[in-house]
Formats: C-alpha cells, sequence, structure tokens
C-alpha cells in the first residue's frame, strides 16, 4: 500500500528543503502519494470528505511540515481539527475509529540547529518531546506512531549536497519504516 505524504508548508516555492523532499518523493509515484496542503487549499477551506477519502485509501501517513514556532503550520492544525473530527477518526462505535491501525510519522525541516534541540542546548527539549503532541493524537486515534525524520538547521545555509543528501536520507528513512 502506498503511503500518504501530507505536505504543509505554506511558501513551498521559498523552500529548498520541502520542496528537494516533494521531488524525491514524485519519483516513486508507486510508493508515495504526495499531497499539498497549502496548494490544494490556497483560500484555507478544507475539503474534509476528500481528505477523509485520501486517509481512507493509505494505511501509512506522513505529515511534512517546516517547524513553526515549535509546531505545524497553521493549515495542518486546521486540518488536524477539521478532518480527524468524531464520526470518522474517533467515535463511540469501534467502525468510527478509522485511524485505527494506520501507521503515522512526521518528517520536519527546523531553521534550528539540532544540537539546540538537545537538554543542554539552547531550547532544552530533544525534537521528540517536542513533536509529542503529534505522537499523542496519534496514539489517541489508536493509530501506531511510527520514528520521525527531521532535518535541521535550515536557517544556517544548508549547501544544495547537504538538501540533496537528506532527501536520500528521506527516502531511506521511509523505505525503512515500510516494513
Amino acid at each position: 500500500m502506498k503511503t500518504l505524504i501530507i505536505v504543509a508548508h505554506p511558501d513551498l516555492e521559498q523552500s529548498r528543503i520541502n520542496r528537494r523532499w516533494m521531488a524525491a518523493l514524485s519519483r516513486h509515484p508507486e510508493r508515495y502519494t504526495v499531497h499539498s496542503l497549502y496548494q490544494a487549499y490556497p483560500d484555507g477551506k478544507i475539503d474534509v470528505a476528500r481528505e477523509q477519502a485520501l486517509l481512507n485509501c493509505h494505511q501509512r501517513i506522513v505529515l511534512q511540515f517546516p517547524l513553526y514556532w515549535f509546531s505545524s503550520p497553521p493549515l495542518l492544525k486546521t486540518w488536524q481539527d477539521q478532518v480527524l473530527d468524531e464520526g470518522f477518526a474517533i467515535g463511540a462505535w469501534p467502525e468510527d475509529w478509522r485511524m485505527r491501525d494506520k501507521r503515522i510519522s512526521v518528517a520536519v525541516s527546523t531553521g534550528i540547529r539540532e544540537r539546540d534541540f538537545a537538554p543542554d542546548g539552547r531550547y532544552r527539549y530533544r525534537m521528540e518531546e517536542v513533536l509529542r503532541p503529534f505522537e499523542l493524537t496519534c496514539r489517541y486515534l489508536r493509530a501506531e506512531w511510527l520514528p520521525g525524520f527531521a532535518l535541521h538547521g535550515a536557517e544556517h545555509d544548508l549547501s544544495d549536497a547537504e538538501i540533496e543528501a537528506s532527501a536520500d536520507a528521506y527516502l531511506r528513512h521511509l523505505q525503512a519504516e515500510a516494513v
């Protein structure tokens, strides 16, 4: 089964990292469905039925986004609030839990260096801790949380070679988690 990659970048044209990751993913249409929220919904009005249908067709979901204020961009939060609603993602009956047993992960790019995401670093929390709300949401939905992928340091002039290497590493990460 293909993996659904939900990309939430509000300015994809300016993103060297997320555009490169999307290009790498698009070379494997047999493995990945790449869905850009900001491109699909430039007005911010989400077609909930369409999004739920996409989720129903995929067992594995990756939320790909740049870290914004130690969270996700606004449209991804809106997507979560509207799409993962009662009656679809959660509910009183077992058949209402349509996210149950799906495999969910994140792929994030950050402007901050990796060393700053450490107990003794500038921000004092590891990336796993910063992303804990996503893990908790996943567990609440009775889905399986998979290890995420991150590229740090976008604000520090990553070279084209480093970004290219990250795209290859991202694909390897996705393949390893697909087993």
